[in-house]
């Protein structure tokens, strides 16, 4: 199927919050963990929402934002083609002096169906503003608009936050009024980069409060996980209960990745890396101190590229399993 916008992932959230199921929201800024999360996803029959940070689209763009958008945004639209489940792009965690040269041509350009405007740091008033103007930017173009309210603890993009700040339900009905925006992005305890569930104080209470308040105020919405790595199942299923409908991962593709790599290395170093004392040009393939050469059946980076796509695969279809989204994609 091609690449959707805004009108169908909106359509997807309805279907979620009534089915209470959730998408996985899965960054990543590269290949191999993109085609991994598109075949968990494809083999589960789940839409997939990925999600392109600023951080993300630098890399890719060799330290050019807007240039890596649009190679990531290009290379999804031709992969999706070919799968028979609905694709989305979210822009992640975009901070506000990034509106104009991030956020105005991506929706202008269709590069995106939504996209998360991160003023979360900000005062209240000026949160609301500033994710407010995002709406208003977003909303002729059909793209869906995710903004954040109280604090998660940990870094993401720049935006650093030494303890969490719970987000108050009565404050979420009047920021979701003001600013009109599609999904709502909560501190309910977890948080960004390396932390074991088990150990967070989540408060699924919280969560479930500001789901049952945004309803009763006629503003219901999605709302958003973020930092939700290392969750154990039973938390983001209570979660999910609850009213989240979109579960952001990102530190867990980076740790399989790494973990993947690392062991492949390990395992084949002899294959890769001259023994001791032994000098290796690359150039002209010349060993000097042994008889000694690399094995290309080895090094060849599509070798190890293949094995982070299966390793991605298998951590995402569990993640899947999770969210309870296998088997619900608007194409049946």
């Amino acid at each position: 199927m091609p690449f959707l916008g805004g009108k169908e992932l909106a359509q997807v959230y309805v279907k979620a919050k009534r089915e209470k199921f959730a998408l996985l929201a899965n960054n990543f800024a590269e290949t191999n963990v993109l085609l991994g999360i598109l075949a968990a996803h494809a083999a589960k029959r789940s839409d997939l929402l990925l999600q392109i940070s600023q951080g993300a689209a630098k890399f890719a763009g060799g330290g050019k934002p807007l240039a890596g958008l649009r190679a990531l945004f290009s290379y999804v639209r031709a992969i999706a083609a070919d799968y028979q489940i609905g694709v989305f792009i979210n822009l992640d965690h975009v901070t506000p002096d990034a509106i104009d040269s991030f956020i105005v041509p991506a929706v202008k350009e269709g590069l995106c169906s939504s996209v998360m405007i991160d003023a979360s740091d900000r005062p209240f008033e000026e949160n609301v503003a500033i994710t407010k103007r995002v709406v208003e930017l977003a909303r002729p173009y059909g793209v869906l608009v995710e903004g954040e309210l109280g604090r998660i603890k940990g870094a993401e993009e720049g935006i650093v936050s030494d303890e969490a700040f719970y987000t108050d339900p009565a404050e979420a009905v009047e920021y979701v009024e003001r600013t009109g925006v599609d999904l709502l992005a909560v501190s309910v305890g977890t948080q960004h980069g390396v932390s074991a569930g088990k150990e967070l104080k989540l408060r699924v209470d919280l969560a479930k409060k500001i789901d049952e308040k945004l309803r009763s105020a006629g503003l219901e919405r999605p709302l958003v996980l973020h930092g939700a790595s290392g969750l154990t199942a039973e938390q983001v299923r209570a979660l999910v209960d609850a009213g989240v409908c979109k579960v952001n991962k990102d530190t867990t593709y980076q740790y399989v990745y790494a973990r993947t790599a690392a062991t492949f290395y390990l395992t084949h170093r002899t294959d890769i890396v001259p023994p001791d004392g032994v000098s290796f040009d690359p150039i002209t393939f010349e060993a000097q101190g042994a008889q000694w050469s690399p094995n290309k059946k080895i090094f060849d980076p599509r070798v190890l590229g293949k094995e982070i796509q299966v390793a991605i695969q298998r951590v995402a279809e569990e993640m899947i399993d999770q969210v309870g989204s296998g088997g619900r994609s608007i194409y049946g």
